[in-house]
């Protein structure tokens, strides 16, 4: 009995994460949060993902029939919806979690100790495929890459605040009622997670949405009090500076970034999944950007990552728009060809892109919206970038005026202050050891 428990001892912590999609951020934090905990000796962790392209985890929509198979519990759930939706441009911001595959009997997660969920949406995951998973004998440790987990269905909540009770009166739904499709969705997780609290632990990547969550009437007691904050990891080595001006080290000829130059006008850069998401603020950039060329910057140009259902996006500076880049090298050569990482979002958890940034020492401009003030110091002694209130594009305009009036010894010293908060903040060996700790308690 004794050498059986040493043999025990001796083996890895068995962990499986979770994702929906093999896009997006919480799937790439998902992959290099796997790929760190694999470097240390005592873990081995596998990365699940159910629909996607192919990649250095396992996918369970690996053939024809799998993948249509997920495209329709996909559309089954949103079809669903339809008859509830308040119109269409909520359609894909609210989930009932009614349909998915029965996750708690895959061989993998039968065998782990450690079930990390990510996002899990997207007709993978069910309400009551979560219930069967937090029946096991495994730890289920939940980071949360939205809101979705402590609401009645939606992934933010927008203002409301109705989630602090019971949800219901829900502004996603045509017919709001007290007792209307969100108050279902609330009750049905409240039951899920006061009968398995046991099993579960929430993890958080912000303290902004640990506050969210404490504020959220679907959590126990003892579910709130274990709610951990752990940022999202990168690879610092991966996205660092250009070059010394930058930060830490000078990079050889062979490093240069490969499809964008280097020698540029000054360089704004906005990225997001789908610029036609109002929420994601690509009109307030075009404002920002507009308003910098009229005002004389004229030497200004944009580089616009994402899918583009715009058609003219209206810009009058010179610009670049880039699509949607699932590419990590392209990204970093985004980043080495930008002077400041814009964001004006008008709600946000912890964006990977102002982690990535500031590891390659570019500072960010954006909304003081959910966890970015977090992560954008405006400290002068130690400023990575700036903040302004949510759609004020004015201040915005007036303060990468005055960086771009900056000698160059004044950029460099707020680039250098990117970096070494990147490697204090993010780094994945870090968030790797912060992971096993809860995986352990």
């Amino acid at each position: 009995m004794a050498i059986k428990q040493e043999i025990q001892k001796m083996k890895p912590l068995k962990v499986v994460h979770l994702n929906a999609s093999s896009a997006g951020g919480a799937f790439v934090a998902a992959q290099r949060l796997s790929e760190a905990l694999n470097q240390r000796p005592d873990i081995d962790s596998e990365h699940w993902v159910f629909d996607g392209g192919e990649g250095d985890f396992h996918l369970w929509a690996n053939n024809w029939l799998r993948r249509k198979w997920a495209f329709a519990l996909h559309a089954l759930e949103k079809l669903d919806f339809l008859r509830h939706e308040r119109e269409r441009s909520v359609r894909f911001a609210f989930s009932h979690g009614k349909t998915g595959v029965n996750v708690a009997a895959w061989r993998a997660i039968q065998q782990a100790d450690v079930v990390h969920l990510h996002w899990v949406n997207k007709g993978f995951v069910s309400l009551n495929g979560l219930d069967a998973l937090l029946r096991g004998k495994q730890k289920v440790v939940w980071t949360c890459h939205d809101m979705w987990p402590f609401t009645g269905g939606c992934y933010h909540p927008r203002g409301c605040d109705h989630f602090e009770r019971r949800c219901g009166e829900c502004a996603y739904l045509k017919n709001p009622a007290e007792g209307d499709l969100s108050r279902r969705v609330f009750t049905a997780k409240q039951r899920i997670f006061q009968s398995n609290e046991a099993h579960l632990q929430f993890v958080t990547p912000s303290q902004w949405l640990k506050d969210q969550a404490l504020k959220s009437g679907v959590l126990t007691s003892k579910l709130r009090t274990q709610i951990e904050v752990i940022p999202n990891p990168i690879d610092t080595d991966y996205f660092h500076p250009v070059s010394d001006t930058a930060g830490i080290r000078k990079l050889d000829d062979s490093a240069k970034p490969s499809s964008i130059s280097v020698q540029k006008p000054f360089t704004l850069m906005f990225a997001a999944a789908n610029l036609g998401n109002v929420a994601k603020g690509f009109a307030e950039f075009r404002d920002l950007c507009n308003a910098l060329y009229a005002s004389g910057y004229t030497q200004l140009k944009a580089l616009v990552v994402g899918e583009n259902r715009l058609g003219d996006l209206g810009l009058l500076c010179d610009f670049e728009a880039l699509g949607f880049i699932a590419d990590s090298q392209k990204m970093r050569d985004a980043y080495w060809a930008t002077d400041v990482y814009v964001t004006t979002s008008h709600e946000e958890n912890l964006p990977t892109t102002i982690m990535e940034s500031l590891s390659c020492g570019v500072p960010v401009a954006a909304f003081a919206v959910g966890g970015i003030p977090e992560m954008v110091d405006v400290d002068d002694a130690h400023r990575t970038g700036w903040l302004v209130p949510k759609m004020d594009v004015d201040s915005l305009v007036r303060n990468i005026a005055a960086y771009m009036a900056l000698d160059n010894d004044g950029r460099a010293q707020i680039q250098r202050n990117c970096r070494t908060a990147a490697l204090a903040k993010y780094s994945a060996e870090s968030i790797a050891l912060a992971y096993q700790r809860v995986y352990l308690s």
